[in-house]
């Protein structure tokens, strides 16, 4: 079984909370800066390598909030994973429910990784609100709208908007230009799933926490080491999904590959 923590109306409201906090402090600048938005609201942050502790964290210090981002690997305020966990500690801070929770004195701080899994809403919520504020909506929707989706999409977005491959598929997935599904599988298992709420189907072959389908694009990096790189595969509606209708078995996807190897990860990218 897939999941999908977000509502279309959820999703909705934290593009339009981040949607407040770009027009009214980055309206000049295309690439988004958070960190304009933290000194907006008096915020302090930190940069510092914390090795593996953490990739961000929001403190609440006798009623002071403050944020500490990881460099570790040569990051800095710039590095697209730096400015993700930045805009995903922000989300914390600004949306409400999440302010609240971490307004409460017996609440303790807790640290946040870009693995994108599925087991915190509030961790989603937060992902999908930093994918809003680095990728406002308007100007998503004056660039691309109006393009054929390929893989070259994705890329294109993460370059103008200096964010990573992940952080543009979660917002384009969420926007829905065009219905596409996005599954990481690490060291084999299936870790999390997103897709477009118009997307054909929703429910995958042994769902989350199973092992990758072996006939798909991912499963042959796996299984026999193959790498499909720069290279768009086609794959069939019964080689990932479980289906109802038999006559959807031989319906054909495109499945593009995104390649992490030193997580042992494959992103893999499904569209009609």
């Amino acid at each position: 079984m897939s999941k999908q923590l977000l509502t279309p109306a959820r999703m909705a409201d934290l593009s339009a909370i981040a949607g407040f906090y770009t027009s009214e402090y980055c309206s000049q600048s295309y690439v988004i800066d958070p960190s304009i938005i933290a000194q907006s609201q008096k915020l302090g942050f930190s940069l510092n390598d914390y090795r593996n502790s953490f990739d961000g964290l929001l403190e609440n210090i006798n009623g002071r909030f403050h944020i500490y981002l990881n460099t570790k690997e040569g990051g800095h305020l710039h590095h697209p994973r730096v400015r993700f966990s930045f805009a995903h500690e922000l989300g914390h801070y600004l949306i409400a429910e999440h302010y609240r929770a971490l307004s409460d004195p017996r609440s303790k701080p807790q640290p946040s990784f870009q693995t994108f899994n599925m087991d915190n809403k509030y961790e989603v919520e937060a992902d999908y609100f930093a994918s809003c504020l680095l990728m406002p909506e308007d100007q998503l929707t004056k660039d691309f709208i109006r393009q054929k989706f390929s893989f070259a999409v994705i890329d294109e977005i993460a370059r103008k908007y200096n964010v990573s491959i992940t952080a543009a598929l979660l917002r384009f997935s969420g926007i829905g230009y065009h219905p596409v599904m996005i599954v990481c599988t690490r060291s084999s298992i299936i870790r999390w799933v997103r897709y477009s709420f118009d997307f054909p189907f929703t429910y995958l072959i042994g769902g989350i926490n199973s092992e990758v389908p072996e006939l798909t694009s991912a499963g042959e990096y796996f299984y026999e080491g193959t790498k499909n790189l720069n290279k768009t595969e086609t794959v069939f509606a019964k080689d990932w999904f479980l289906l109802n209708n038999a006559e959807d078995r031989n319906r054909k996807f495109k499945e593009y590959c995104v390649y992490y190897e030193a997580m042992d990860q494959v992103i893999s990218v499904l569209w009609e």
